[in-house]
């Protein structure tokens, strides 16, 4: 049982509709951000089924509260004796009790994290991470089975792809996570890109030494708000184009370090990030990587 798995079974404890289960208090999202740590990790729990009505809410309120240092053994004892006090039966206390042992021998056995050992890496492999912590990649990395990437050197246990939809601002984190990741190369090819934060984050990533390169689409580039002339004018980021009016250069994928890849119908844009239904997979397969760094390697010279 993973991280993400043992908080989002302690987090939906208390919400059983079953007849003689407790009737949980409401508690607001607005209640909950003025609430000292301890406090909304007792009042969230005791109302969880409001909580969830209001996920992306409160994963917000806990994300700020892991931000600012919380101490994750502590979380781990709070939640444990919470949901051992609101267990309505003596099975359910004992579940409830393990569960909170299971989550903090977690903590003490993970280790790693998204920007060590060569790059970008899943949320549950990071110890304390917002997404494993609020539940938001309870589905896990998956590791790939296939012999392609024993065979190229790479074990299969370091190798995972992972799917990502939006609109979500916690997929949209993992963008931000990707980026800021990459150590050597970033290597954009992308129909568009109108978001400022993604900008920033690649001009993040220009100021710290790494090699950025952006193919987009022509038609793209004097369009409202976007990014990529103002990222090669005032930073110095080349970027390349097709020239066709006739057709688009529609790919949507960006490679960090020639070794991680993020993919899929999602444009860097403010609409795709709220509005659009979007998706993504992201995967450090060595095959993968490899075969998107030659596409990319293709597309510059063609252009």
């Amino acid at each position: 049982m993973s991280l993400a798995d043992i908080l989002s079974a302690c987090f939906g404890s208390g919400s059983s509709n079953a007849p003689g289960s407790r009737q949980a208090p409401y508690l607001s999202a607005d209640e909950a951000a003025n609430m000292p740590l301890e406090a909304f990790l007792e009042r969230s729990l005791e109302s969880s089924p409001s909580v969830m009505q209001q996920q992306n809410e409160f994963a917000e309120i806990f994300r700020r509260h892991l931000q600012n240092g919380a101490n994750l053994s502590h979380i781990a004892n709070v939640v444990r004796n919470q949901t051992t006090r609101l267990a309505s039966s003596g099975t359910d206390r004992a579940t409830a009790d393990w569960a909170g042992q299971l989550f903090a021998m977690s903590i003490d056995g993970q280790s790693g994290g998204n920007r060590q050992n060569g790059g970008y890496k899943p949320p549950q492999m990071q110890p304390g991470s917002y997404a494993a912590a609020v539940g938001s990649d309870q589905n896990g990395w998956e590791m790939q089975q296939s012999n392609h990437g024993r065979q190229n050197n790479q074990k299969r246990d370091d190798t995972y792809i992972r799917s990502y939809f939006f609109p979500s601002e916690q997929s949209f984190e993992q963008l931000m996570n990707f980026l800021d990741s990459a150590k050597s190369t970033l290597d954009i090819c992308v129909f568009n890109i109108t978001d400022n934060d993604v900008a920033n984050a690649i001009i993040r990533a220009k100021k710290r030494g790494v090699e950025v390169r952006i193919i987009t689409d022509d038609g793209q580039l004097e369009s409202k708000g976007s990014d990529v002339i103002r990222m090669q004018q005032d930073h110095g980021i080349p970027f390349k184009h097709d020239n066709d009016e006739n057709k688009f250069m529609h790919s949507k994928f960006a490679v960090i370090d020639r070794r991680a890849v993020w993919m899929g119908s999602y444009n860097w844009t403010v609409g795709a990030r709220r509005s659009n239904n979007e998706s993504v997979i992201v995967t450090n397969d060595k095959s993968t990587a490899d075969a998107f760094s030659r596409e990319f390697e293709k597309l510059w010279r063609q252009f």
